[in-house]
């Protein structure tokens, strides 16, 4: 963006004086703009018009002395600087200059000495000015909060110490409260249970200057008992000159929505839930599933209440309508930005979820379902509890049609419906099966083509410090590109590439790419998976070394990580390929941990450096507190024996408030930011 001209006063007779400065100015690189004044009468007013940062007096064209034309200045204002031009410009006529009130005198005839000088006042301009204004405003500080407060629209307060310490009326009026009541109240008590942690987060990160200013999805506590969900934003401030943070609630305010916009509301959403109707939803669904997914996996929810029907006829079909709306709410407040939402009809929600793993998708839906069974849900003033049932179907190879994958979920939740209901079932899908294995055959032509061909791809994941750690680190996502161009996620073929024992091969390419990645970039750390067919390979250290001692990367710079799952199931030979890699100068760590039979042994006899606590346990951290402190277990042991945690797949904001409040040191995730491809192939 071009700076904005500079605006100068020239006071002078001569047009040519004016056309010296702008030239000499604009020859050195400062974008001015000179306005001609021909009398020194009106100084005062073309002052107070221009408001110039420089003021220039051509003194042999005028009989006023430099003295009256420095009071005119001070008249104006007193702030712009005064430069006096004169033929002579020695330093006895300088002395004189600044003792009559000029900040210096220079000579048409010496350009670059004018430019400095006019480069030094303008800086000296411009500091002073903003020192002022600081100062300014640390002197009206209190006031100026007070009426802020008073007159905004949004409602804010400003918290230290976990005590709210000044408030303004909507902040009063947003939680039911008189002026008096909302200060030197206690933070937390404002907010239902499943939010606190998350609030408590996000200030712990505001305090350390380390919170990006996301809105926090929060539900607030009302005085007559009920919750109101909303957005909060925080920001680290100070008041009375110590440190706090700002909170702040956005007023809604009515907005014209374009026509397609409108179109969308009005005619492709249920109006009462909010979701897309069964028409709009399958043409969405259809649209998604022929784009590229970013990573990870997609899969369809199929969700039904159970035993509806009873219900209905006991509340009517007016109240079971507002149930129906509740229960979206629950969905609606647990679902991802880029999930798709529909109702597909009658009493049936469909919902695309798109995430990490597909253990991240079972770990959503029975979160969901808790949330549903465990809600007392107060329609037409009946008083009642409902549970519901969930089928998921993963959209991959043989369900990637929209009416094969919306069959094979509606399938999955009969089977939870006919076992009892209140619960979440995944497809039934069987590894042996002639589908698996002839889609095998397909994937294991593509893997070998593109070891042999050089069409695999690294891209990387930034691993965010919780902690104000700088260092650079990164995870590897292994990408495929086919040979029509198009890249293919690790998700699609990786299970197929292990069934058939092509891990190792992969796994060397990968290792290769990630040295040569090292190389060329500026990093302190690259994590890079290890399967089980590498762990078990007796040839792998001499490669290595090898590899590493051709590359010349230092071994500090990569951590090598193998699943909990491989690492319990080949306890003893991870133990001993980990101090083997330790002794090379390699770190080691364990991902997906946490979700094993016992991870807190794996944990106790592995000497590892990083511990990657996997993202199924993220799905529902912010308002699930049995998980917290699951996972603050897990922390908390790896503290103990000096090993760093890394949360995986992090979402959304809430999540990473309450993993400052855990201590996790790091995080990754989409929401921080998707893979970015640095290195496209080996060389």
């Amino acid at each position: 963006m071009p700076q904005a001209p500079v605006p100068l006063l020239v006071l002078t007779t001569a047009e040519d004086d004016v056309e010296l400065i702008n030239r000499t100015l604009r020859d050195a690189g400062h974008p001015v703009r000179c306005s001609w004044l021909k009398r020194v009468d009106a100084l005062e007013e073309a002052i107070a018009k221009v408001r110039p940062q420089l003021l220039w007096y051509y003194a042999d064209r005028f009989s006023v002395p430099i003295r009256d034309v420095a009071k005119l200045r001070q008249q104006a204002g007193g702030t712009v600087p005064l430069l006096v031009i004169r033929s002579a410009a020695d330093e006895n006529a300088i002395t004189e200059a600044l003792l009559e009130g000029a900040q210096d005198l220079v000579s048409p005839a010496r350009r670059e000495r004018l430019a400095a000088v006019a480069e030094r006042e303008m800086r000296s301009y411009r500091l002073e000015q903003a020192l002022n204004t600081t100062l300014h405003s640390a002197s009206q500080y209190k006031k100026q909060l007070k009426d802020f407060l008073a007159g905004a629209a949004d409602a804010i307060a400003y918290v230290q110490e976990g005590i709210v310490v000044e408030a303004n009326q909507a902040w009063a009026e947003l939680f039911g409260m008189s002026s008096a009541d909302a200060i030197d109240a206690p933070l937390m008590d404002l907010f239902d249970v499943p939010s606190q942690a998350a609030v408590k987060g996000a200030v712990v990160a505001c305090l350390k200057n380390q919170w990006k200013g996301e809105p926090l999805k929060v539900g607030i506590l009302m005085r007559d008992g009920s919750i109101s969900s909303l957005s909060l934003l925080l920001e680290p401030t100070t008041h009375d000159g110590e440190p706090g943070v700002k909170l702040s609630v956005p007023r809604e305010t009515p907005e014209r929505s374009a026509p397609e916009d409108l179109v969308e509301q009005t005619v492709h959403k249920d109006p009462t839930t909010g979701f897309y109707h069964r028409r709009r939803f399958i043409e969405l669904l259809t649209k998604r599933l022929t784009s590229a997914n970013r990573g990870g996996v997609r899969a369809l929810a199929y969700i039904r209440p159970d035993k509806f029907g009873e219900i209905e006829d006991e509340v009517g079909p007016l109240a079971s309508e507002d149930l129906l709306v509740k229960i979206a709410d629950i969905l609606r407040a647990t679902a991802h930005a880029k999930d798709l939402c529909g109702r597909f009809g009658g009493n049936v929600f469909t919902m695309l979820l798109e995430r990490g793993t597909l253990r991240d998708v079972e770990a959503w839906a029975e979160h969901a379902v808790s949330q549903i069974s465990d809600h007392i849900f107060e329609v037409a003033e009946n008083t009642l509890s409902i549970s519901c049932t969930i089928g998921i179907a993963e959209v991959g190879p043989g369900t990637d049609r929209v009416e094969a994958l919306v069959a094979d979920a509606e399938k999955a939740n009969q089977r939870g419906r006919q076992r009892g209901g209140n619960q979440a079932v995944l497809e039934e899908t069987s590894d042996e099966s002639t589908q698996i294995q002839r889609f095998d055959q397909i994937w294991v032509h593509q893997i070998k083509a593109a070891l042999v061909e050089n069409r695999f791809k690294l891209a990387h994941l930034p691993i965010a410090s919780l902690s104000g750690d700088p260092k650079v680190l990164y995870d590897t996502v292994l990408k495929m590109v086919d040979e029509q161009g198009d890249e293919v996620p690790a998700a699609d073929f990786i299970h197929a590439a292990r069934r058939n024992k092509l891990l190792r091969a992969v796994d060397r390419w990968v290792i290769g790419a990630t040295l040569e990645f090292c190389r060329k970039q500026q990093l302190d750390g690259v994590f890079v998976k290890l399967s089980h067919e590498s762990m078990l390979d007796g040839t792998l250290l001499d490669w290595l070394g090898k590899q590493v001692q051709a590359s010349g990367v230092s071994p500090t710079k990569i951590c090598f990580q193998i699943s909990e799952e491989d690492v319990t199931q080949y306890l003893k030979q991870t133990k001993a390929l980990a101090e083997q890699l330790k002794a090379l100068g390699f770190s080691f760590a364990i991902e997906h941990f946490g979700i094993g039979r016992d991870p807190m042994r794996v944990l106790t006899q592995m000497p590892l450096q990083y511990l990657k606590i996997d993202g199924s346990l993220m799905q529902s951290l912010a308002t699930n507190q049995a998980l917290q402190e699951k996972v603050r277990g897990f922390i908390k042991a790896a503290e103990k024996r000096k090993v760093l945690t890394i949360a995986e797949r992090v979402e959304d904001a809430n999540t990473m408030a309450v993993l400052f409040q855990l201590g996790a040191a790091y995080m990754q995730g989409h929401y921080l930011q998707e893979a970015e491809v640095v290195l496209e192939e080996r060389e």
